[in-house]
């Protein structure tokens, strides 16, 4: 599944993450999937129950027999299609909006199949779920694009978006038969998905575990447990909200089936997007107040609620970070963090990570600046001559 927010399992190596790792905002399942292929062990959590379940599906190996029904289904598609009735439409309000009429009745049929796989064998059914949520952006009418979901009838030229001709955007995109591009793109899928479960033939698959659970209950889940090392990479204080981009998947594959679900996880989640839950207590770190007071309060940034982001951003971060001290037996925490501007002024996201660990316990800390971010167009003035502080880092502290 397509996760732009990953990284690479090499960090195992390249940081020497030991036998037992802890990662808990595990995404699709990165670290998991490169501690299995190691012999290693560890342990994921992700409140993202589309992470999370593209992450149980990579982590349970089928068997010949499921290898083979599974092949077998791919290779029916066509005739299943004929023949399965439509599963029902989700409550989504843009889910007619999302897909072509004709690719829309495709993929329902398709679910319906992959349901009724489902009675006979869970598993292939999870295996066959998982790719079916793959392919949406590649045959849906939409494509994920920043904070949220953007419709491909849509162009974008300098300043503004332009609508593009009906019917002529969908056969470009596509061709003539819409039901075949669905059911190409979904036996691909199987195919690649398929080729790559070589990879379950060695390694530790069922020694890895992953939660659907939320970071703020860590001492709950892992109880009596303590790793080598921890490693995540929280969502970036960007006001990028993930739930909203992964809208789609949520709604058409059941794990959210109302919008007081969805904005329960909202506002479950980390507070780095304007959407999550501002009540909750907050925790004073007075560097973060520091920066807020320099922030241009005429900016649309400061009247959205960004510093309040902020505050909470860096409060629940401290909170994850102080059971993560607890949970490690003598080794190291790494967090994947990338700097933010807003209102004129950056926010050392970095810099913040390694003051609030020393704020809970964390005796040393160390700064890998690891690539550079592009400031927005929007701040470039202002930010003149602090570009070098836009930078993706990993934060290492001990």
């Amino acid at each position: 599944m397509k996760y732009r927010e990953a990284y690479s399992p090499d960090l195992i190596d390249k940081l020497s993450l030991g036998k037992r790792i802890l990662d808990p905002f595990s995404g699709c399942g990165s670290i998991l999937i490169g501690a299995a292929i190691r012999d290693r062990k560890s342990l994921g959590i992700d409140l993202n129950p589309v992470a999370a379940f593209s992450t149980k599906v990579k982590l349970s190996p089928l068997n010949s027999r499921q290898l083979e029904h599974t092949s077998r289904f791919a290779s029916v598609l066509l005739e299943t299609c004929q023949t399965t009735p439509r599963s029902p439409l989700p409550e989504l309000s843009i889910a007619h909006k999302v897909f072509e009429p004709r690719i829309l009745d495709t993929l329902l049929r398709l679910r319906t199949a992959i349901e009724d796989i489902g009675n006979e064998d869970e598993s292939i059914r999870d295996f066959l779920l998982l790719g079916w949520l793959s392919i949406f952006e590649e045959v849906g009418s939409y494509f994920k694009e920043g904070n949220g979901i953007k419709y491909r009838n849509k162009k974008r030229s300098i300043g503004k978006y332009e609508d593009r001709l009906e019917g002529e955007w969908q056969r470009a995109r596509f061709g003539s038969n819409q039901r075949q591009f669905v059911l190409t793109a979904f036996k691909r899928k199987i195919d690649l998905m398929l080729s790559d479960t070589v990879l379950w033939r060695s390694g530790s698959w069922r020694a890895q575990r992953v939660l659907q659970d939320n970071a703020f209950n860590l001492d709950r889940l892992c109880k009596n447990h303590a790793f080598d090392s921890i490693i995540f990479s929280p969502p970036y204080a960007n006001r990028f909200d993930y739930f909203e981009a992964f809208k789609v998947e949520l709604w058409f594959g059941s794990f959210v089936k109302s919008y007081l679900e969805m904005a329960k996880l909202r506002k479950a989640s980390l507070r780095s997007h304007l959407n999550a839950d501002f009540k909750r207590p907050t925790s004073t770190v007075e560097p973060v107040e520091e920066l807020v007071d320099l922030m241009d309060r005429d900016a649309s940034s400061w009247r959205m609620g960004v510093p309040d982001l902020m505050r909470g951003y860096f409060s629940d971060l401290r909170t994850i970070l102080m059971s993560c001290r607890k949970k490690l037996n003598g080794g190291k925490c790494y967090v994947v963090v990338g700097n933010s501007a807003f209102a004129g002024v950056v926010f050392p996201t970095d810099l913040l990570t390694a003051c609030v660990g020393a704020s809970v316990g964390f005796r040393r800390s160390q700064i890998i600046e690891v690539r550079h971010l592009t400031v927005a167009p929007q701040q470039r003035n202002r930010l003149r001559g602090f570009e070098q502080f836009m930078r993706e880092s990993i934060v290492v502290l001990e």
